[in-house]
């Protein structure tokens, strides 16, 4: 059975504890959920590897742990959205490629391409699934650090918090 991890943003783990029920707290945090309205993001096994290849700094962070439970700070996370972002524009780059191997039976037609070009579909698939799970996560990871920056006047640090889900 496959492993699942939550992922949710809170207040960082290094603050008092008076300071992470806060008011701004909890404005940062609404931020994230209006920047980011997905609650209870999940990841896979599968999932978290393919973040992890395309993120150093991510594989760093999980790498020798038995149960995940990590907290993602304002300097990881920048570096995590930035190793992302490079691996989707990447990757978009391969997308556009193939495209235009593919263009002549794309525009022929379209269908029986996506349908009968199986090495056309072999490639694609794969493409655009790695693309959406990177863009998702990084798009959360910016969503935090928006929040995070956007309300830095109020002393509030937020951070990702990942954490193996019990199977």
């Amino acid at each position: 059975m496959a492993q699942i991890y939550k992922i949710t943003a809170r207040a960082s783990s290094a603050l008092p504890e008076t300071l992470r029920n806060s008011e701004g707290i909890r404005q940062a945090l609404a931020a994230v959920h209006e920047y980011f309205p997905l609650d209870d993001v999940q990841l896979t096994d599968h999932d978290l590897d393919r973040l992890c290849e395309a993120s150093r700094t991510l594989a760093r962070r999980i790498a020798g742990r038995g149960h995940i439970d990590v907290a993602l700070r304002f300097t990881d996370l920048c570096d995590i959205s930035s190793d992302l972002f490079k691996e989707v524009k990447d990757i978009r780059k391969a997308i556009k490629d193939l495209l235009g191997e593919y263009e002549d039976e794309l525009e022929e037609n379209c269908v029986g391409a996506l349908r009968y070009v199986s090495g056309f579909r072999n490639e694609m698939v794969p493409a655009l699934a790695n693309s959406i799970l990177l863009r998702r996560f990084a798009n959360f990871v910016d969503a935090v650090l928006l929040a995070q920056i956007r309300h830095s006047d109020e002393n509030v640090e937020i951070e990702l918090h990942l954490v193996e889900l019990a199977s």
